[in-house]
């Protein structure tokens, strides 16, 4: 079998075949800036995503020109009946060999096609074949991991203040600089990202300590509230804080002993959440509220009808619209765009 020929691997891809593609591919060569390995794990749960949907290989093969990063050059779609599609650019130097494959993110075909279901993927920056890491990356990497090994030995319960206090203590480094990074920039990096949902699924829980003061004085509107009108100006008023009790779970007795849970995957927690009683209440109330709400006024079936498309976006202000209740405190109190 001839190591890296073109034509076998494309046979090899149409057919949804990775042991031939194990035997294809060089191993000491990277593809798409990965080991051999990753690059075909990659491609098989592509290849597997599209055969729970009845579909076991690619149909044809059509060409076209690259227009982002090999302009000019031109790739190949792999194509089935059901429209999975597979953009591919094979990089050669005899035309006969095989030196490179990865996706193409923009290729424009000769002729048009029915393509619907992309099948393409990519890699982070720390899967390359080359990956360095800096000595930023090293740090964050070594406060991630003591991070995720002592979050699930925390003392239990725990003061949520305590908590807070130890968090900061120990990992603010890593706090300040994946929080800086930002959503967008961790996602180039699985570490980055990894470490992104960890500290967001632990800060979540500092919530609690950050809308105090606004908990008592929306807990004192609240009450002074006589009218459904009323309640649904409170809640837009602070519907930033919707879902504040979602991680949360609540024993019977949770208001005489002030235990809670919260648990996201990776974080469980046993919170002693003494003194902060009514901040739980606040985020119980709004919850409910909008539970409320949304049930009495969902859409009807003549809602339905009436839709363009029989989909009708989800929101309290898009349900009030359709009743045709409190317009004036939809448009005056309620989120711009909804």
């Amino acid at each position: 079998m001839k190591i890296n020929s073109i034509n076998e691997i494309t046979q090899a891809i149409k057919n949804f075949d990775i042991a031939a593609l194990k035997e294809l591919l060089d191993d000491n060569k990277p593809y798409q800036d990965v080991p051999k390995s990753l690059f075909l794990e990659k491609l098989e749960k592509k290849f597997n995503q599209a055969r729970r949907d009845d579909c076991h290989s690619f149909d044809d093969v059509f060409f076209g020109i690259c227009e982002s990063c090999n302009k000019g050059c031109e790739g190949m779609t792999f194509l089935s009946n059901s429209g999975y599609y597979l953009d591919l650019f094979i990089e050669s130097q005899d035309g006969e060999f095989a030196d490179d494959i990865y996706v193409c993110n923009k290729l424009t075909n000769f002729t048009d096609l029915e393509k619907s279901i992309d099948l393409g993927f990519s890699f982070r920056k720390d899967e390359y074949y080359n990956f360095k890491p800096t000595s930023k990356y090293l740090i964050i990497k070594k406060e991630y991991n003591e991070l995720l090994n002592q979050i699930s030995e925390i003392e239990k319960p725990i003061k949520v203040d305590k908590l807070l206090n130890w968090y900061y203590n120990n990992f603010n480094y890593l706090s300040e600089t994946i929080n800086g990074f930002g959503p967008f920039e961790c996602f180039d990096y699985n570490l980055y990202n990894d470490a992104y949902s960890l500290v967001c699924k632990v800060e979540r829980v500092f919530e609690i300590t950050q809308v105090k003061e606004q908990a008592i004085e929306s807990l004192v509107d609240y009450h002074n509230c006589s009218t459904e009108r009323e309640r649904l100006i409170w809640f837009f008023k602070n519907q930033e804080n919707l879902y504040g009790s979602i991680y949360f779970e609540f024993s019977e007795n949770w208001k005489t002993d002030s235990i809670i849970f919260y648990e996201q995957e990776q974080v469980e927690l046993e919170l002693d959440i003494t003194g902060y009683e009514y901040v739980i209440d606040y985020f119980l109330i709004l919850d409910n509220l909008y539970d409320e709400l949304i049930e009495k006024y969902k859409p009807i079936p003549v809602h339905f009808e009436d839709s363009k498309n029989g989909s009708i976006e989800c929101s309290l202000e898009n349900y009030l619209r359709l009743h045709n209740k409190y317009i004036d405190v939809v448009k005056k109190y309620g989120r711009k765009g909804y």
